[in-house]
This record gives C-alpha cells, structure tokens and sequence, in this order.
C-alpha cells in the first residue's frame, strides 16, 4: 500500500474546528476573521509549547492497548 501525505499526519486544527469551537461559545461566524484566526493560531501554538509531553503519553497509552 502506498504511503499518502495524510499517512505522516498526527493531528489538525482548521477553520471548521475553530468555527464550531466559537459557535458552541456562543460568538457569531463574523467574528471569525483572518486576524481573529491568525490570534488563535497563536495562542493554540503556545498551548502546545508542551506538546512532546502529550505524544509521550499518547504513546504510552497505545502501547497499553
């Protein structure tokens, strides 16, 4: 079977995620700019500072399994 480039991805965030996420917060889809994204993208990036520290355990609990 051949390898895809969506084989080599773990995990992602998009537009839609975001949208939803404000929608069940109760904020328009207007609200929803390029920079209002662009804001976003940056906090979920310092949130994930610390993301080796998940995959370790997400490994950890495939190998449980």
């Amino acid at each position: 079977m051949k390898e895809t480039e969506t084989d080599n991805v773990i995990f992602i965030l998009t537009k839609e995620d975001v949208l939803e996420c404000a929608r069940q917060m109760g904020i328009p889809a207007e609200t929803v700019t390029q920079d209002f994204l662009d804001r976003v993208k940056k906090g979920v990036e310092w949130g994930l500072e610390c993301w080796s520290e998940v995959m370790k355990e997400a490994i950890d609990m495939a190998l449980k399994n």
